[in-house]
């Protein structure tokens, strides 16, 4: 028999009796009831190695031409590093496509940079706005404004997805996206990360961390603004549209793995 418990707040199921294993109590947000699993049932309490270098200043200038390509996978302290570094493999991939006018090479980058801002995109609707919302007293309207501008990049990411190089709007439509993704990145960077840092723990941090990893690698790689954008309904549509975007892109062109310092993987993107 299923027995229940009550709370200020809620009736829920008894963890004993579904047997599912009680969430660290040090994984918790300022305001009471937030430092539940999150919204996809994952958490993650692996102990993770200090990372060292200096960090980038929170709203800060980016560089004009950053040079490093490599596309780290962690793992992160913090969701911040891993958000800011999906950040800095966007502008990255932006920096190749205008700087060329070799089109094979372009595509590669377009390529690239679409398959990196949709999975991102996702995996930020997923986990860090159910996270701004329980977290922060003004979390519900931040992540709602995220939402919004995440719907107006992809929907110019549809239209630059859809373009091959040599178009005359191939690069219009990448200036429009870019001056779009650029300034929601740094808002994000400047504001709702540092404010969500500040509400949580350090454990609660890596663990929203590990969980944006992995529902980037289930999400869709290809922009469909069709596609709900808040749990559970994008998590049930991106898991079913996912399998055909990454069929597809075993047909696309890429950079190559050596620019990226590790081998490509089966039928998939070399980083």
């Amino acid at each position: 028999m299923l027995r229940t418990i009550a709370s200020p707040t809620r009736t829920v199921m008894s963890r004993v009796a579904r047997r599912a294993p009680l969430a660290p109590p040090t994984t918790t947000c300022v305001r009471p009831y937030s430092g539940r699993i999150l919204s996809n049932g994952l958490y993650s309490p692996r102990p993770k190695p200090a990372r060292t270098g200096e960090q980038r200043e929170v709203g800060k200038h980016w560089p004009e031409e950053p040079d490093d390509l490599l596309d780290h996978q962690g793992p992160w302290n913090k969701i911040s590093e891993a958000v800011k570094n999906d950040h800095r493999q966007l502008e990255a991939y932006y920096v190749r496509m205008t700087k060329s006018d070799d089109p094979a090479y372009q595509e590669e980058y377009q390529n690239a940079f679409v398959w990196k801002l949709s999975r991102h995109s996702i995996a930020e609707e997923i986990v860090l706005y159910p996270n701004l919302e329980r977290c922060l007293d003004k979390g519900n309207y931040m992540a709602s404004q995220d939402r919004h501008e995440h719907y107006k990049v992809k929907r110019e990411l549809k239209r630059f997805q859809k373009l091959r190089p040599s178009s005359p709007e191939f690069m219009p439509t990448l200036e429009r996206l870019w001056v779009v993704l650029k300034t929601h990145m740094e808002e994000e960077e400047a504001h709702d990360l540092v404010k969500l840092e500040e509400a949580i723990t350090d454990s609660r941090s890596r663990a929203i961390a590990d969980n944006f990893e992995f529902w980037k690698d289930v999400s869709p790689t290809r922009s469909h603004p069709w596609v709900p954008n808040t749990p559970p309904w994008e998590t049930v549509v991106g898991t079913i549209v996912a399998p055909w975007d990454k069929m597809m892109d075993k047909w696309r062109k890429w950079p190559t793995a050596e620019e990226f310092g590790r081998a490509p993987g089966a039928g998939s993107p070399p980083f």
